[in-house]
Order: structure tokens, then C-alpha cells, then sequence
């Protein structure tokens, strides 16, 4: 419902644009940063996230379109794409439970522990249309935005671990033993499954203020939040291996029985992407108003009106 919201927005403020009398074309070149964090949960009730944040910057190139409603307000929309970098971590605790047989056929009920922390860094696409509004200087933006990573590269970090194996039979419990299976902490694997999402739908929020250098350019600065609304669902399907797996004991001359670590990607839900800063760009006129009404902006400094577009 929010994204048709927000596309209804958008085309409504097309059509009112182009049906008034005095409109402009800008293009704005701009680089944001800021932090990002992806706001996720556990799948299981024995396992636990924390919120941790990384950050991110972006380059992007907009192209806005404004029409004059007021001497004081024009309405529009801008579309937009960037190209940049990001890094977020997913930090958190996990237990799995599963059941093996040794070799003389006892059941050993298994009980993996792991606090493990996985750093994710992405090169990111993003795509925009978003309507936008301008009273005087002040700009406000709102819309959907489309964010892609790629080249992702993931670091997994196991900084404690406890393997817990209990014979039934005898009321046993054995734990961190190499015969029943140990892992040695810190543990580092640089070749982790990735965590994220392979994109994320967005509304972005947008708010700042423009100076004018002449009629046709400007500088402008924002504070800007992306909130994640929908991302693409997860490719795991069926039972998920562990995150610390233990092997059957299934021969008496190898009774060490080998330790694996998995991806922590089948254990979070609800990954939602999540970031905020400021935004810094340039903006130059591309076109002119379609009559001779205009809409100004003012400028204090000489204390006439200045022509306005974005």
C-alpha cells in the first residue's frame, strides 16, 4: 500500500506540473554518506541479533523536473541513479540442536553453540523517482528507491564456541572434546555466504536547503534516510545445515569426527536495509520555463528575486 502511495504521489505530481504555466529541468550531480545497518531478526528463539552499523557513500546524478504552483512553491519529481560502497555487519548469537550415531551405534544428541559477528562490504546500484516539493530554498523529497549490491565480499567471525555432545544412554555430556567434535575460537572464515539481501525496495526521505550561485545553478545540502520496506525473499528452502556442524563418528580407526561452520544467512529474517546521512550536489538548469510566468526564489543579498528551478 505505501509503495502505490508514493507511485500515485509521483504521477500526480507529473500531471499537475505539466498543466501549469512555468516549469524548469534541472540536473543535479551529488555525493551522501552516512551510516547503514541492516534491521534483521532471528529465525529460531535460541538464537539472538544486535543491531550493529556500518556506513556507505554514494555518487549520484538526478535529473528534476519542477513546475511553478505559487510564487513560493513548485512541485515535481526527480529521478535518479547512484553508484557506491557499502559495509554492514550482522553480529549475534546462535545454537543448533541435531542428533548423530557413533560407529557402536549410540545416539549422541548435539548441542553447537556459536557467538559469531559477519562483515559484509558491497559495492550498491541504486535507482529513484521521487516526488519532490520546494517552498522558497527548502526541498523535501519522498519516494521508492531500488538499491542492488554487488561484488560482495563477507568475512564470518566465530569469537566463541561451545560443542556440547549427550549420550542418552548414559547420561553423559561431553563438551569441546575432540572426540565428540571442537571448534577453536576466535575462528575466521574470509570466504563466507553473504547475508544480504540481492535488493531492497526503499522509501526515501529527503530534507535540505539550496544556495544560489546565479538564476541557473545552485548548491544544495540534505539530510537523507532510506527505510527498507520489501527485499528479495531467501533462496534457502528445506532444513538449513548448521552454523557449526559435527559429522558422524562412523569408524573406530577415525574417531575424530570432523567440525564444518556454515553461512549465517539461513538464521536471519526480516533483513531490512536501513540508512541515513547527508547529501552534498550541484545543480544546473537544463531547460526554461514554457511562459512568461516564472517561479523566483529570493535572494537576500542583492534584495530582488532570483530565479528558482530545483
Amino acid at each position: 500500500m505505501t509503495i502505490r502511495r508514493n507511485i500515485l504521489i509521483c504521477t500526480l505530481c507529473f500531471v499537475l506540473c505539466t498543466s501549469i504555466s512555468a516549469h524548469n529541468s534541472m540536473v543535479s550531480i551529488g555525493v551522501k554518506g552516512g551510516g547503514l545497518t541492516y534491521m534483521s531478526s532471528a529465525t529460531d528463539p535460541s538464537s539472538s541479533m544486535q543491531l550493529t552499523f556500518g556506513g556507505s557513500g554514494t555518487l549520484d546524478v538526478r535529473y528534476a523536473f519542477y513546475g511553478s504552483v505559487t510564487d513560493n512553491l513548485s512541485i515535481g519529481f526527480n529521478v535518479g541513479a547512484g553508484i557506491g560502497y557499502g559495509a554492514a555487519s550482522f553480529k549475534g548469537r546462535h545454537t543448533d540442536t541435531y542428533t548423530n550415531f557413533d560407529y557402536l551405534g549410540n545416539q549422541m544428541d548435539y548441542k553447537a553453540y556459536a557467538a559469531f559477528k559477519q562483515i559484509e562490504q558491497f559495492a550498491k546500484a541504486e535507482v529513484s523517482l521521487l516526488a519532490s516539493f520546494c517552498a522558497e530554498n527548502v526541498i523535501f523529497n519522498i519516494g521508492p528507491r531500488l538499491m542492488v549490491p554487488f561484488a560482495t565480499s563477507s568475512s564470518l567471525t566465530i569469537s566463541d564456541a561451545s560443542i556440547d555432545a549427550y549420550y542418552p544412554k548414559y547420561n553423559v555430556h561431553v563438551v569441546n572434546e575432540q572426540i565428540t567434535g571442537k571448534l577453536e575460537t576466535p575462528y575466521a572464515n574470509n570466504q563466507s555466504q553473504t547475508a544480504i539481501p540481492d535488493y531492497s525496495l526503499l522509501v526515501a526521505f529527503e530534507i535540505g536547503y539550496e544556495w544560489y550561485f546565479s538564476s541557473q545553478s545552485c548548491l544544495g545540502f540534505q539530510l537523507f534516510a532510506d527505510i527498507g520496506v520489501w527485499n528479495s525473499p531467501s533462496t534457502v528452502t528445506g532444513n538449513p545445515s548448521p552454523l557449526i556442524g559435527v559429522s558422524p563418528i562412523k569408524d573406530a580407526s577415525s574417531p575424530i569426527p570432523s567440525v564444518t561452520v556454515g553461512g549465517i544467512g539461513p538464521f536471519i529474517t526480516d533483513c531490512r536495509f536501513f540508512d541515513f546521512g547527508v547529501r552534498v550536489y550541484y545543480a544546473f538548469s537544463v531547460g526554461s520555463q514554457s511562459s512568461g510566468k516564472q517561479h523566483y526564489g529570493r535572494d537576500s543579498r542583492s534584495h530582488h528575486n532570483r530565479y528558482m528551478g530545483w
